[in-house]
């Protein structure tokens, strides 16, 4: 299955821009997020699916469980099922993720 950028729904709020592109077709529905982060991303919370990040450009932190880790390009994060979390923009320059999460259907 290929998903091109104009079937994503681009969803932005607060410092957060974002394009969903939803995997409904496959066994365990997901989605996959492209995001850019300047400043604050905001506290939200994991349903029961583990979510992973990875990193593709910028630095920056994650808050996980009141742990804070600093991350950079390449690094990934994996967020534990029913976890709370958070995370932010390091340096001047947008942090930028690849999100994979249990089916987001904005």
């Amino acid at each position: 299955m290929k998903i091109s950028k104009s079937q994503a729904k681009k969803q932005d709020w607060d410092e957060v821009k974002s394009w969903n592109y939803k995997l409904s077709g496959i066994s365990q529905q997901m989605s996959v997020v492209y995001a850019e982060l300047e400043g604050v991303h905001g506290e939200v919370k994991t349903n029961e699916i583990e979510r992973v990040y990875y990193i593709l450009d910028g630095e920056g932190e994650f808050s996980i469980n009141g742990q804070t880790v600093n991350v950079t390009k390449e690094d990934v994060i994996t967020v534990p099922p029913n976890t709370i979390y958070d995370y932010r923009q390091g340096g001047n320059k947008p942090l930028k993720v690849l999100l994979f999460m249990e089916l987001w259907d904005n």
